[in-house]
């Protein structure tokens, strides 16, 4: 990331304080707003997580930045889509959606394998923090049921069925706990594989999180609901709002869970604008793009990915760090 330089910021710290006191607000000094078309930014590096690359309709590979060698992934037709679930041991998961919507493995140097095929478009899937666990939801006769795999070998370590109603959305794993979200009610649950317990432990959906840096972030209704808002608190003790916001909901966490990326609620339908704000909510910058702008993730917790739409052709990985942007990749 390119770093301000030196004369500049000296110049505008000796011009902010020329200003009038009243002229000097935190919010307006702490708070910039950025364009981030992505043909008015510099070209940057490639991102530092492992993304994908697309030259052409028929190629597809997973771009390891610890080595830079690229993955092929091999069987997808130009309607497919293709999400990178994140790095599992030394191959990648992903999933794939259109024709058959299923979950594969890639290796470099070794043969692709399929984990999971059949996968309804509604299924979640999802890795754990630590990249350990695949959490997945698929429909069976008797209501929804959660899995929990091995994300190297695919094996099903544990599963558990809810009644549809419940819409269980896997968020993450420590030890056998898993933590979920789920509706009619409401709730966040801890659900433990060994023994078999289901504990509430607050009365709003988790749909974000990790048990590493103790966060949370919860709905207290479906997000597609009018009345629907969103909570930050940690997991240790849910009842404690750090933030909450009717308008705003988390895209991601930091790495170290001082800070999150947000976009709109779902059902206020707004994909122009990203926040930037610290975990109860102070608002650090805001990300602008009328063409669209969404959080793709953290590079590391300081660094926030955005995707990021031009006027015409494929999305880009915008990188942001405060108030200075750069193009990092293609978004596919």
């Amino acid at each position: 990331m390119r770093g301000i330089r030196i004369p500049a910021l000296a110049t505008a710290i000796l011009a902010a304080l020329m200003l009038p006191a009243t002229l000097l607000s935190p919010a307006s000094a702490a708070a910039p707003t950025v364009d981030v078309r992505p043909w008015t930014l510099p070209q940057g590096s490639a991102p530092t997580i492992p993304y994908l690359h697309h030259p052409s309709e028929d190629a597809w590979s997973v771009v390891d930045p610890k080595t830079g060698m690229k993955t092929p992934i091999a069987g997808i037709d130009v309607t497919d889509s293709v999400m990178l679930l994140g790095r599992s041991g030394s191959g990648f998961l992903l999933r794939i959606g259109n024709r058959s919507d299923r979950i594969i493995r890639v290796e470099l140097d070794r043969p692709q394998r399929t984990i999971f095929d059949g996968l309804h478009y509604q299924a979640w899937s999802r890795l754990s923090a630590d990249n350990r666990y695949l959490l997945m939801t698929t429909f069976v006769s008797s209501g929804t049921q959660l899995q929990v795999r091995n994300a190297v070998t695919g094996a099903v370590l544990a599963r558990h069925t809810f009644r549809n109603t419940t819409e269980p959305n896997p968020i993450d794993v420590s030890g056998t706990r898993v933590l979920l979200g789920g509706f009619s009610p409401a709730r966040t649950m801890t659900w433990n594989w060994q023994t078999g317990t289901i504990r509430t432990i607050a009365s709003r959906a988790a749909y974000a999180g990790a048990f590493g840096i103790d966060r949370l972030a919860t709905y207290t209704d479906k997000p597609y609901d009018t009345d629907a808002c969103t909570v930050v608190s940690t997991i240790s003790q849910p009842g404690t709002a750090l933030w909450r916001s009717c308008a705003e909901a988390v895209g991601a966490f930091s790495p170290d869970g001082a800070r999150i990326a947000t976009n709109a609620i779902p059902w206020r339908d707004v994909s122009s604008v990203v926040q930037r704000r610290s975990v109860r909510g102070t608002l650090l910058a805001t990300y602008r793009n009328p063409n669209g702008v969404w959080v793709h993730g953290w590079e590391n917790s300081t660094r926030v990915l955005l995707e990021s739409a031009p006027q015409t052709g494929i999305n880009w990985l915008v990188r942001c760090e405060g108030a200075e942007c750069e193009r990092a990749w293609r978004a596919y």
